[in-house]
């Protein structure tokens, strides 16, 4: 009867043999005689799951890349937002069905899009765990084990992914909210050699990421070229990785790039290994090599089929991973002739690879450590979930750690952060064909918390160095205009009036955004104790 009520939890399974000369220990849960089913049972521990998964790495809506993402759903639910700027707004949405997809699901359902994007949050932060939960089941033969690898990867899930300017998952909503549990479910349906399930999840997520699609379906292909010991396969697989970015690199010959283009490129460090700091060379060849330990230890015993399904993915790992760096090494270069092969950034196949790793790592900590030992498992999840919330606190100290969608209204009276309640000001207060320039540099700024001005305010805005200068070192197109830009909006806040009115007058600027010490002499309505807003004298309205 114990063993009957435990098993309903999902956390523990009778002892079983995992080779003929290893007895593993399972975790047993203590009998919970008085809780309802319903408590026990797998929905309700994923419901459980994903509200303490978001407690711990927070929810920043308009911090980070999501000031890109929202601007692009903003305007498809106004047309007549940001007239001036719009191809910095467009670039990245317009590959995706994400900026038309969220702005009909809040058409549809009437609901502001603050709330929006909060269930978005929340619902992809379940799907992820979900999908976890469904690789691990085909990797661990005890559910206690399963339950590790997904706990592993809810208390890591903000970490970042070695120097790739990537996060396991965002704390805010972008295209990866979806792409990354389509590709993890694809996998799911790898082990199990179902072609339906992997090839629509796989899909989906081209729908709403095409460039993590491209590199999910390498790693697919890899995965079941070692799934079938096909290692010739797999060599062809590498060979031609490494000569697509040959071919991409040579078909750029004859094209010259412009200086302005060269200049954002050059912004974007971690597009380039060579320079890497020591830490992130390190935290991009740590899991390949751990991997590579584990399965050549393991393909000396005998393996049964879920022992295969976690040795498959150890060598796709390294195989995938190892083809992308050897990409990353040959054709990824700061002085290089061509930047083709590093603004597609093959190093992001490491967000994949580190999600598998740790989703292994935590089933395989579960199996030969944490076992039965109940205070382990709160040891090890207890202090990794406080590091992660520590780190998420140190991230955004500005900020509230949820920013969630009724904790603020329209102009910001309710906002903790200065700039916030500014650019909710901005929203509510100025019209929607003004202009703005701030600071080429104000998203790294103390206390702004890289919180996205066009995504908060709804208003048109100079380029900055940060955003805009990562979106024109991917699309070309935008280079000029971000180089014209954001020397004009450069060290603002310290520049004169007069410079600041030579400057910014030739792009239609109507207001600034200058920091609370700068000097100036023009109408600031608006002034809270870090920044204020100003109108151009230009523009100022007449008595």
């Amino acid at each position: 009867m114990e063993f009957a009520e435990a098993r309903a939890t999902g956390l523990a399974s009778p002892p079983e043999v995992d080779s003929p000369r290893t007895t593993i220990l399972t975790f047993t849960q203590p009998r919970l005689p008085h809780l309802p089913a319903a408590f026990k049972s797998t929905p309700f521990i994923f419901a459980l799951l994903t509200t303490a998964t978001v407690l711990i790495h927070g929810y920043h809506p308009y911090a980070e890349d999501a000031g890109i993402y929202v601007a692009g759903i903003e305007l498809g639910l106004n047309s007549q937002l940001f007239p001036y700027g719009r191809d910095f707004v467009t670039a990245h949405t317009s590959w995706s069905i994400f900026a038309p997809f969220l702005a009909a699901t809040a058409r549809a359902t009437r609901l502001p899009l603050p709330y929006v994007l909060f269930g978005v949050q929340v619902a992809s932060t379940w799907m992820l765990l979900f999908s976890c939960w469904q690789i691990a089941r085909r990797c661990f033969r005890r559910p206690s084990e399963s339950w590790a690898s997904v706990l592993l990867v809810a208390c890591c899930l903000t970490l970042p992914v070695a120097g790739t300017s990537l996060f396991m998952m965002d704390p805010y909503v972008t295209g990866r909210s979806f792409s990354t549990p389509c590709i993890l479910l694809a996998i799911s349906g790898c082990l199990e050699r179902r072609w339906a399930q992997t090839l629509i999840p796989l899909g989906i997520a081209a729908l709403f990421h095409p460039l993590m699609a491209i590199y999910a379906g390498g790693f697919l292909l890899m995965l079941m070229a070692a799934q079938r010991s096909r290692w010739i396969w797999a060599a062809v697989l590498c060979f031609i990785g490494v000569a697509a970015g040959a071919a991409l690199q040579i078909s750029q010959r004859g094209v010259e790039e412009t200086p302005a283009y060269i200049a954002a490129a050059l912004t974007r460090t971690y597009f380039y290994l060579s320079e890497w700091q020591w830490y992130e060379i390190v935290g991009i060849l740590a899991p390949p090599a751990m991997m590579v330990a584990y399965a050549v230890w393991r393909n000396r015993r005998p393996m049964p089929p879920h022992v295969r399904s976690r040795v498959a993915l150890c060598w796709a790992m390294v195989l995938f991973g190892g083809t992308a760096i050897l990409v990353s090494l040959l054709f990824s270069h700061p002085l290089s002739h061509s930047h083709l092969v590093a603004r597609l950034q093959p190093l992001r196949a490491f967000h994949i690879i580190y999600l598998v790793f740790f989703l292994l790592l935590g089933g395989l900590m579960g199996q030969y450590w944490l076992n039965k030992f109940v205070w382990r498992w709160f040891a090890l999840f207890g202090a990794v979930a406080a590091i992660m919330f520590l780190a998420q606190r140190a991230i955004y100290p500005a900020s509230p750690h949820i920013e969630a969608p009724w904790t603020r209204d329209g102009n910001g009276s309710r906002s903790s952060n200065p700039w916030t309640e500014a650019f909710l000001w901005v929203r509510a207060n100025t019209p929607v064909d003004a202009v703005f320039a701030l600071d080429a540099n104000y998203i790294t700024g103390p206390g702004e918390d890289a919180q996205g001005f066009r995504a908060e305010a709804e208003r048109s805005s100079l380029a900055d160095y940060s955003k805009d200068g990562g979106a024109s070192a991917i699309f070309p197109q935008l280079a000029p205009a971000w180089m014209a830009q954001h020397t004009a909006d450069n060290r603002l806040s310290s520049a004169t009036d007069q410079q600041r009115v030579e400057r910014l007058a030739p792009f239609g600027v109507t207001w600034i955004i200058l920091r609370k010490s700068a000097q100036t002499g023009f109408d600031c309505p608006y002034a809270n104790a870090e920044i204020r807003a100003c109108r151009l004298p230009a523009f100022a309205p007449r008595p």
